[in-house]
């Protein structure tokens, strides 16, 4: 029986995500098998398991770079309406509230994803100011406050070919802040990344979630979600199998799925 997912906020308003029996297929291979999940304002919910567990599947229908075909997702109170298409196919009933939805969640990806033909700078005003409309001098603003935070403000003139994959995941996570997202996703942000590198990231995720910013987080580095989460959720095979504090998680899961996926990520590091 999969645990109640407790939030830490549970006493305080409206969740910043809701998920309540989510389900994902890709043709006969159901993926998502029924995950419901709540974060509220200021948590740091770490999703584990292992690969094909459901993880990434998760975050991306969140905010519908894949479409589940049952179950409801709210964010920040506002649930996101589907409907089918003629095929019998889920479907966003509205683009324009995708769009809105999108601008409040916030993502980084294993891949970097920049646009290679745009500066560090130019890649973090283009949003804001083509989609969100803002004024450029309040866009560039803005952009130098975030390269400050992720310690990118010296390569605010530099194409991402001439940085590291470190910095370029900085700059990545600098990006996806532009829209001032209520939550922000991330998707295992340091696989991609040599091991020498993945500390840098690692570090600006952490001051992230010191200043309470709200976030779902993919990750196999065990030891930093032990340390930055207020929930971990371990998934098995497209269910919640444990979810918990970091503590009872990590410490004493009821799982027996979920002990030896922690054990053997301790052997491993």
């Amino acid at each position: 029986m999969t645990p109640p997912m407790v939030s830490t906020h549970e006493n305080s308003a409206t969740p910043a995500v809701q998920v309540v029996d989510l389900h994902k297929s890709y043709g006969a291979v159901e993926v998502l098998k029924g995950v419901s999940l709540s974060a509220h304002t200021g948590d740091v919910v770490s999703l584990i398991g292992a690969s094909g567990s459901g993880k990434s599947t998760l975050l991306r229908c969140l905010n519908l770079l894949e479409i589940p075909h049952s179950g409801q997702i709210h964010i920040t109170g506002e649930e996101l309406k589907l409907t089918k298409d003629r095929k019998g196919n889920p479907v966003p009933a509205d683009p324009r509230q995708v769009d809105r939805i999108r601008t409040r969640l916030g993502m980084v990806f294993q891949q970097f994803n920049l646009w290679p033909h745009m500066t560090v700078l130019e890649n973090i005003i283009e949003v804001p100011i083509h989609v969100l409309k803002k004024p450029r001098a309040e866009a560039i603003a803005m952009a130098e406050v975030l390269l400050e935070k992720v310690g990118m403000a010296e390569k605010r003139h530099v194409h991402p070919a001439f940085l590291s994959g470190g910095q370029q995941q900085r700059v990545a996570i600098a990006r996806a802040l532009a829209t001032q997202p209520a939550v922000m996703l991330f998707d295992e942000p340091t696989s991609a990344l040599d091991p020498e590198l993945v500390g840098e990231v690692l570090k600006v995720i952490r001051d992230l979630a010191l200043s309470g910013c709200t976030m779902l987080l993919v990750t196999h580095e065990m030891a930093f979600a032990r340390e930055v989460s207020s929930q971990v959720v371990f998934l098995h095979q497209g269910k919640i199998e444990e979810a918990g504090s970091p503590e009872q998680v990590f410490s004493s899961p009821r799982s027996e799925r979920c002990r030896q996926f922690v054990g053997a990520m301790d052997r491993q590091n």
